[in-house]
């Protein structure tokens, strides 16, 4: 995905991502013998794909061409400590140690990760805007969880789940990539190479919200984040074997960050 943003903005990535993964995960679940989801989770798959890929993913992509891949992923990594926090300030839920704990370690990772960024910036994005747009991201992924979650809870077809979240977002995404510098041209034109890799990327992708949204429809929103908090160690860890000598710089300090990240999540889930 960071290589093929050399060439691609957040909102052309978001498309490839879209028009590749689309395809794949309605297969995937009529592979399985999945029915189409009942109205109302129909509904919650259609309004978690509008937040989650239009939203969420397109700031998620805007954080990767700012701050690298690795680092990208630490600053979008808390979304469940997010979750504690909101409920704190809106619900008026009691923060425990353990909450105060995670917050403490998240908000330490993000220090860490973004102080010297992973990867230099792309299209003139700021460090501050990749910032800004990892944490914007994952207090929306925080939300959609639980909309998948309540999605998964009416129907027994997370795959198809995915796919109707992707289709609906298809549209929007056609628009931001057309009004982007370079229209759609710019996803065309693309070397060959660049095409292949965000391609590759999206399959992935696919693949990934697949294990996501199956995970929510199986276990409650805690337990399933727990293991999707691993995300940026194994980011961390893939960046610095793949991307190394392509813009992509992963020091010990954003391999001690993934740690921490994850020790904070795990705190305020496991032990909240």
């Amino acid at each position: 995905m960071r290589l093929a943003m050399k060439e691609y903005r957040a909102s052309h990535m978001l498309l490839v991502s879209l028009i590749v993964g689309t395809p794949l995960l309605w297969l995937a679940g009529f592979a399985v013998g999945e029915g189409i989801p009942a109205s109302r989770a129909l509904l919650l798959y259609a309004a978690a794909g509008l937040l989650n890929f239009v939203v969420g993913r397109l700031l998620f992509y805007i954080a990767v061409a700012a701050l690298g891949a690795s680092s990208a992923s630490i600053v979008t990594s808390p979304a469940v400590v997010f979750s504690g926090l909101l409920a704190w300030l809106f619900l008026g839920e009691v923060l425990t140690k353990w909450d105060l704990l995670g917050l403490s370690l998240v908000a330490l990772s993000i220090y860490m990760a973004s102080g010297k960024p992973s990867g230099d910036p792309l299209h003139g994005l700021s460090k501050v805007t990749g910032i800004a747009a990892g944490l914007a991201a994952s207090i929306t992924f925080a939300t959609t969880a639980v909309i998948i979650r309540a999605a998964g809870v009416e129907s027994g077809s997370p795959i198809l789940g995915a796919a109707v979240s992707y289709t609906v977002a298809i549209p929007a995404a056609l628009v931001m990539a057309a009004r982007s510098p370079g229209g759609l041209r710019v996803v065309y034109n693309a070397p060959s190479w660049i095409k292949a890799v965000a391609s590759t990327a999206a399959a992935v992708v696919a693949l990934a919200q697949l294990s996501r949204y199956t995970a929510l429809s199986l276990a409650p929103v805690a337990e399933a984040v727990v293991f999707i908090s691993l995300f940026p160690l194994h980011t961390t860890v893939l960046a610095h074997l793949i991307l190394r000598g392509r813009g992509e710089r992963v020091r010990p300090i954003h391999l001690v960050a993934a740690l921490v990240a994850v020790a904070g999540i795990a705190s305020a889930v496991a032990m909240g």
